[in-house]
């Protein structure tokens, strides 16, 4: 869902793609609504598809309705504090502890749905990164051996990049992984964001540099920037671009027409007219 508000025409220069674009912006304001509030604990939130949120702060995780209603809690302090949850299925919840490292998987009341995976056991000790892949799989990013592995649930190695500083040129410290639509993101903020295609292969790197985390809808890549929620079109090479409703925000999320953003420690929401 794009989010404009200046009207403004630009050439858009993307190196790595070789391309030139260009966009216009709407002067029409997005009007948002406010719908609810969340306390954020010092932590930090996702979202899913149908619009419930993820709030998560040292070892506990809490889910809300698309209301604002609490309707689950997890926590564990076996594993220390969550480093990062992947709901990209909603049934289907990964919670990674970088720490240890471990990967726990929980059902859609947040309750333990299966057994948890121990990187280290599979001979991968410093696996700092970690998201949820298709067919349900996990990637797992092994620092030490610079290189994306792709375990199936049977922990089953199926893909394994090599080493990624040989095959792409530059040294990499990525800090954010994901997988959509049969691409794997990887984000280093110094490089970009790097993309694979399901096996593993280098495709391309999208030249948004600075970043430590973003979500893909569809064709759409919303990212922060400043006070601003910036929606790259990754089809179109072109972005558009609205300011956040409150000053102080820090990460935003769009799910349809709600609008998520972190602000002074809470979670806010808003309806996108």
């Amino acid at each position: 869902m794009p989010l404009r508000k200046h009207k403004l025409l630009y050439f858009l220069f993307i190196p790595a793609l070789g391309l030139a674009s260009m966009a216009f912006y709407s002067d029409d304001e997005a009007r948002y609504e406010a719908l609810f509030k969340i306390p954020l604990d010092g932590g930090t939130f996702t979202t899913d598809n149908i619009q419930n949120a993820y709030v998560y702060s040292r070892s506990t995780l809490k889910k809300y309705d698309s209301h604002g209603n609490l309707l689950f809690r997890y926590d564990d302090k076996s594993y220390g504090n969550i480093t990062y949850i992947d709901v990209t299925d909603p049934m289907k919840v990964m919670v990674f502890y970088k720490d240890f490292p471990e990967i726990v998987f929980l059902d859609n009341t947040l309750s333990l749905n299966g057994n948890p995976i121990s990187p280290a056991d599979l001979g991968y000790t410093l696996t700092t990164l970690a998201s949820l892949s298709h067919d349900n799989g996990v990637w797992l990013y092994d620092a030490q051996g610079v290189q994306l592995v792709r375990i199936d649930n049977n922990l089953n190695i199926t893909q394994k990049t090599g080493n990624l500083v040989q095959s792409i040129g530059v040294g990499i410290n990525p800090d954010y992984l994901m997988e959509y639509n049969s691409y794997v993101y990887l984000n280093d903020s110094a490089q970009g964001i790097l993309v694979f295609d399901q096996y593993g292969t280098y495709y391309k790197t999208i030249p948004l540099k600075g970043l430590t985390t973003f979500e893909i809808r569809g064709d759409d890549l919303f990212y922060m920037l400043g006070n601003t929620i910036r929606d790259f079109h990754l089809k179109a090479i072109t972005e558009d671009i609205t300011h956040a409703p409150d000053n102080n925000t820090t990460m935003a999320r769009v799910e349809k027409n709600m609008l998520f953003e972190a602000s002074n420690d809470t979670l806010r929401v808003y309806k996108v007219k």
